[in-house]
């Protein structure tokens, strides 16, 4: 079954399920007509055809920023193409090592780590669908005090906005709690620079 969408687009429908979107060009291209039965040779041809765009839309992807396999994933999904085309991609790309969740995790940590939590990089990356494991194993590779990135953040915040007196101090507490740093050497630094 084909579903228009919008001008340029057709929903095609497999077995009365969802399989993909296609341009109105590629559909008359492939020869695709309503309620008409795929060959196996148009099968193939499509699935060749939706591999390449799902190939080339994760190239594009990866100019733009580094990603990971995750976020290669939903983008495509995104698409609506087959499961075995965003497959397909993902490994295409990761056998040119251009994805690589471990080297995504130790540029993200050396980039972030000078000015953010440990818990929140945590979070950040398990957003980007990277598993705690892996975060934990790379994140012993690195030689970080959170206490030492807690005290420069506070000293940058005093820079911003002022120095940390009793009338701030709860907002101060608060923003950097939201930021993922331990409550209590939160507590025990601002009350250092609170003295000051």
């Amino acid at each position: 079954m084909l579903e228009p969408v919008g001008r340029k687009q057709i929903r095609l429908y497999l077995d009365e399920e969802r399989y993909c979107l296609l341009y109105t060009g590629e559909a008359r291209r492939l020869g695709l007509k309503e309620n008409m039965e795929l060959s196996e040779v148009q099968k193939n041809e499509l699935d060749s055809l939706l591999l390449h765009r799902a190939k080339l839309k994760a190239m594009n992807l990866l100019k733009v920023s580094d990603r990971t396999k995750e976020e290669i994933r939903s983008r495509l999904k995104c698409l609506e193409l087959p499961d075995t085309c965003i497959e397909g991609a993902v490994s295409y790309v990761e056998g040119y090592h251009y994805i690589d969740d471990e080297a995504y995790v130790r540029h993200y940590i050396e980039f972030r780590g000078a000015s953010k939590s440990r818990l929140k990089i945590k979070q950040e990356l398990s957003q980007k669908g990277i598993s705690p494991e892996l975060f934990e194993r790379i994140w012993e590779e690195f030689d970080l005090s959170e206490e030492d990135v807690l005290r420069e953040q506070i000293k940058k915040r005093i820079r911003q906005k002022g120095p940390v007196t009793e009338a701030n101090f709860q907002k101060t507490l608060a923003f950097f709690a939201r930021k993922g740093f331990p409550f209590h050497e939160i507590l025990e630094n601002l009350k250092e620079f609170k003295e000051q």
